[in-house]
């Protein structure tokens, strides 16, 4: 059975402890997101997704609403045991665009 392939990648950033979401790529920066287990970063609400990415996770998960901006260099290879559901697709391109604005 082959895997249904997702616009996001998500990655290992050096020296972060959360895995990432690549929301955009250039030649030489990402722009990610990071994956946790808290309802809040600071004061400000995580968006709260569906189903955990993390096939062998059970726990709830979020998705911090800052965006980071940094060299390609510094994430690692893509996790393939990571997938986001297709609602959290949608949820996640809905904040993203609200925040273009």
């Amino acid at each position: 059975m082959k895997k249904s392939k997702s616009i996001f990648t998500i990655r290992r950033k050096r020296k972060e402890r959360h895995p990432q979401i690549i929301v955009d790529a250039s030649r030489i920066c990402f722009k990610s997101m990071s994956l946790t287990h808290f309802k809040k970063s600071g004061k400000r609400n995580n968006i709260v997704l569906v189903k955990n990415p993390n096939q062998n996770d059970k726990k709830k998960a979020y998705i911090s609403k800052r965006v980071i901006e940094d060299f390609k260099f510094l994430y690692s290879k893509a996790f393939k045991n990571y997938v986001l559901s297709s609602k959290d697709i949608e949820e996640l391109i809905k904040f993203l665009e609200s925040k273009k604005k």
